[in-house]
Formats: structure tokens, sequence, C-alpha cells
């Protein structure tokens, strides 16, 4: 864990017009994305089926719903809300949305500098405007802009599986595994944990996460009753083995860069693939993702050897793998899956700003994000211009740019467990960071 020590948060006029430019651009977004409707269509959508009582896959819009039959119930709320006014539902999610990038935000920050998140520069909490805070935001802004275009759910997925993480490693595994649970029923993703959880010995926690995702996933029987819960169940599966998300250049998946280039030949950064491009089925492509995984998993088990203290800033970096993992090394990998490099985007800006790492590992920890986030932006339409864009896209350059990243966390992991560094301790007029060491586990 980082402890920072502040010794002034600078002007307090430099502080306030920061804030202020910061509130001014949460407004312009929710009045740009208010009127969209996105994939909240498919949650209200979702929801309305199972308040009357049509199936929820089959007499919804084809490709609307694709999420497990627990997600329904989730949306029932939706629903009923946009009975109301779809315009306040919008509205209402993107509320919501701004609350829970502020309970990752200071999550984050109490994770990496060990204090609360603060509007203002006082007492012990580090400001939002601090540059500890609002360079890793802008460092994730490519991704949060997406998720917030599309009204996705994953700020509250990406809350629960960290604090379910931060929960169970403050020795509380029954609280940490309902979290984790919650969030693997609603979305798969953080299933990837669990494995994790169990490599790392943390039995309890990883049993907890299991018992709880098979009880919220199981719930909706209460609601639905056995036979039409396991249909649900079936045809959710179906969908799952379909993949029906297609290879088109928006999907930013390991599987999906695979079916780009064997399956349909596109070679990379030189054609352009459409936007609805269908999965291929080659088997080559199976065989090249399965390959990936198989070698990606042993280094990672090979990068993760050694102890790793719950709680500890190796932990956090396997966290941050773990993440990226599940982001993109399935089938679907949309660009606002990328919300959670806000966790790995604050280390290694701490790192890069420490005086207490040696000048080389500072220097590539800022390349990596300076890289990664060149990458990201370029994929953005409305800098680069929708051609540049599609082919950067086709060539799955936000899939290079998560694959760097992961290079880059496993690299630093490893510096941190050689070197051993006692400190984090950034040159930043805002903050100062520093490694606690605690007791291995």
């Amino acid at each position: 864990m980082f402890i920072n020590r502040f010794h002034g948060f600078g002007q307090n006029w430099k502080n306030r017009i920061r804030l202020a430019a910061i509130f001014l651009l949460a407004a312009v977004i929710f009045v740009a994305y208010v009127k969209r409707r996105g994939d909240l269509k498919g949650y209200v959508a979702a929801g309305a089926a199972v308040l009357s009582g049509a199936d929820i896959y089959a007499d919804t819009e084809p490709g609307l719903n694709n999420w497990p039959p627990f997600f329904s119930l989730v949306c029932v709320p939706l629903a009923l809300m946009d009975k109301v006014s779809p315009r306040l539902t919008a509205g209402l999610w993107m509320i919501v949305d701004y609350i829970l990038l502020w309970f990752v935000l200071s999550l984050v920050t109490r994770l990496v500098y060990g204090r609360n998140l603060a509007f203002r520069a006082q007492g012990s909490g580090i400001p939002l405007a601090s540059a500890g805070v609002l360079v890793p935001l802008l460092l994730t802004f490519p991704y949060i802009l997406y998720h917030m275009l599309y009204h996705q759910v994953n700020l509250l997925i990406f809350l629960l599986a960290l604090g379910g993480l931060v929960i169970q490693a403050n020795e509380r595994p029954l609280s940490g595994g309902i979290a984790l649970g919650a969030a693997a029923a609603m979305k798969v993703m953080p299933i990837a944990f669990i494995p994790y959880l169990a490599y790392r010995r943390r039995w309890r926690a990883a049993f907890y996460a299991v018992a709880a995702a098979a009880a919220f996933s199981l719930s909706p029987i209460l609601v639905f009753g056995w036979r039409r819960f396991w249909h649900y169940a079936g045809s959710w599966l179906q969908i799952c083995a379909h993949n029906n998300w297609g290879a088109g250049n928006a999907n930013q998946s390991l599987y999906a860069m695979w079916d780009r280039i064997l399956g349909h030949g596109l070679v990379p950064f030189i054609m352009q693939g459409p936007y609805d491009l269908p999965m291929s089925h080659e088997p080559r492509v199976t065989l090249a993702w399965g390959l990936t995984l198989a070698v990606t998993a042993l280094v990672v088990l090979f990068a993760f050897r050694g102890l790793s203290p719950a709680g500890s800033t190796c932990a956090l970096v396997e966290w941050s793998v773990i993440f990226l993992i599940s982001a993109v090394f399935g089938p679907v990998g949309w660009k606002h899956y990328l919300i959670v490099l806000i966790l790995p985007n604050a280390m290694l800006y701490a790192a890069w700003r420490s005086r207490d790492i040696d000048s080389r590992t500072r220097r590539i920890a800022g390349a990596i994000l300076l890289v990664c986030f060149l990458l990201g932006v370029s994929a953005s339409r409305d800098l680069v211009g929708k051609s540049l864009a599609d082919r950067l896209q086709s060539g799955s350059v936000v899939t290079d740019a998560a694959l760097i990243m992961f290079a880059g966390l496993l690299w630093f992991r490893r510096r941190l467990y050689v070197r051993k560094f006692p400190r984090l301790n950034p040159v930043d007029p805002l903050a100062e960071a520093q490694i606690r060491s605690l007791p291995a586990r």
C-alpha cells in the first residue's frame, strides 16, 4: 500500500479552477449524453420483460439482452422508472455513474496513497483536483467517456469487484466474497478472481465468492420458477456459445483480434474491417486463442511467484493484471471494459513520480502510461477521424494498449519484488507516497 504525507496543496485558487473545470466537463457530458439510450435500452427491455412475464431473451429485440438472468432482475427498477420518463431514467443513471466513479476514485486513492479522496485541499484527504488523482483519471478518460456514452454498467461491476478484493484483504472474507459474487452474477468477468484467490490461498474468500455467485445466479428461481429459470439459463448459455457479439472493429477482445486476422484475413493496420463483422467460427481462431490463454496463464503463474501479502503493492499489481485479463482476454471486449485501467494508471503514475525508485524504473513506468494512453485515444473518431479510427481498431490498437499494460504490470511487479523498494515517494507538490510493508499471509 502507498501512504502519503501532504505538505500542502498549492494555491487554493488553482485547486478551485481545476475543480470547476472538472464539474464543467461533467455537466457538458451529462447534457450531451442524457439524450442517448445506449445499452440502457437493453437494461430497460430486460426489466420490462420480467415485469410483463415475457421471455427475457426471446421476447426482447435480438441481441439486446445478453446478460445472465439475475441481471434482468436487477434491471426491474430501471423499467419501472422508464415508465415515468425515459429521460429521467437516463439522467438518474448518469448521476449514479458519477457517484460510482467518485467511489471508485476514492477506493483507488485509498489503495495507492493511503488517504481518502476529498473535494477540497484540506485536512488529510487528497483533493480531487490534485495531480495524483487527476492524471490517472485523465489517462483513463477515453474509456470512461465511452462508458458514459453508452450508459454502461461496468463502473458498478468494477466497484463491487475491487471493493470485494479490498474487503477480503482486510480479513473480512465473507463480505468480500459476497461483493465479488454479486459482481460475477451480473457480469461473468469478475469470476476470474476466484481462481486467483485460491492461488493466493485466500480459501475462505474464494469459497464465499463461489457461494455468493451461485446464490445470486440461482435467485431468479424465486421469481421465475425452476422450469422457466433453467430455460433462461440455457438461452443465455446459447448466446454465449454462439459469440453473437461479432468480430467487428469495435470488439477489442483477444478472440476478436485473432478472428479478424486468421478468420477473415485482415492485415492489422493495413486493411479496415467493418463494424458489423460476424465471427468466422474458423477452428484456427479458437486454437490460437486457446494457445494464447495457455501461454498467458503460464506467464502469470511465473510472474506471480513469491509472497504477495494481502493489500500490499504487489497484490494491487496482481489485481490489476486479473482485471485486464477479464476485460480483453475473452470473446468480447468493448472499450469501456478498460475503465479498470484507473488502478494501474494510478500506481504507475505514483511510481513515475517517486523519488525512491531508480530512474530506469521511473522512465519505463512513464513510458508505459504514455504509450497506452496514446494508443487508447488513437481509437477516438472525434480526434483522428472515423476512417483512421476504424482502421486502427481493426488492427486491435486498444487490445495492444491492454497487452502493453499487462506486460508492464508484470515487469513492475517483478521490480517491486526483487528490489524491495522501501518507499514510493512521488516528486509532486501535492502528495508524497511510500510503500508500507505488510506481514506475509
